[in-house]
């Protein structure tokens, strides 16, 4: 795979998914070490719980993925990246303080997917999952109808910045780099709810814009 160029001094990369990436760095507790990130993509969220001092294991099914996150990761971050399911993954035997998963989720089975996560936390670790929803309601309509608005916004104001900065738009630049795996979610946000309620006892359920969900669980100490 073609070696990226080196980023632009100026981030004004932007999507769905790290518009939330400050809600969950939110959620790390205090005081913790390690870190697991699955389904990490391009490695963006690993290399932010890295620079807050974790170090992190980023785990991914895509092998173009893990070779595009490694490419992209410097050596001096504490990031261990792993080609693997998560149920074939190599996690910590001692556990993370602190698990998340970004837009992952749905391609897997719900509920043996959020026992795994929630069996890799240490005690008093958290997880934090931003997931996707299949809509089937009002409800679901309406937000994502109100997400317009404020994505129209974002996107006008990033252009704006790029022209005054000079700074090429990410999604328009190939720099041979593999495009995210994609895939509809099946699962509604009504069912979600369910198999938190069963598998996560305590867990913390929102809706959020971008036809997103936020689920925050700690595991007990």
């Amino acid at each position: 795979m073609p070696r990226p160029p080196p980023p632009s001094p100026v981030d004004l990369s932007w999507d769905h998914n790290s518009h939330y990436h400050g809600h969950l760095l939110r959620q790390v507790p205090s005081g913790r070490s390690r870190a697991l990130d699955v389904g990490c993509g391009d490695g963006r969220f690993a290399r932010a719980l890295a620079q807050r001092g974790l170090t992190v294991d980023a785990v991914d099914a895509s092998a173009d993925m893990v070779d595009l996150a490694r490419a992209r990761t410097p050596s001096r971050l504490p990031v261990r990246y792993q080609r693997a399911r998560l149920e074939e993954a190599e996690l910590a035997p001692e556990g993370y303080g602190f698990v998340s998963a970004i837009a992952s989720v749905h391609h897997m089975p719900l509920g043996p997917t959020l026992e795994r996560l929630a069996a890799a936390l240490e005690p008093g670790g958290t997880l934090a999952v931003l997931g996707l929803y299949r809509e089937e309601g009002w409800a679901d309509l309406a937000s994502g109808l109100v997400a317009l608005g404020p994505q129209w916004a974002i996107g006008l104001g990033l252009r704006a910045a790029r022209l005054v900065t000079g700074t090429p738009d990410p999604a328009r630049v190939s720099d041979g780099a593999a495009r995210t795996p994609t895939r509809d979610p099946e699962t509604s946000l009504r069912e979600i709810g369910v198999a938190a309620a069963r598998h996560l006892p305590g867990a913390r359920l929102r809706r959020l814009l971008m036809w997103r969900y936020s689920l925050v669980y700690t595991r007990p100490e």
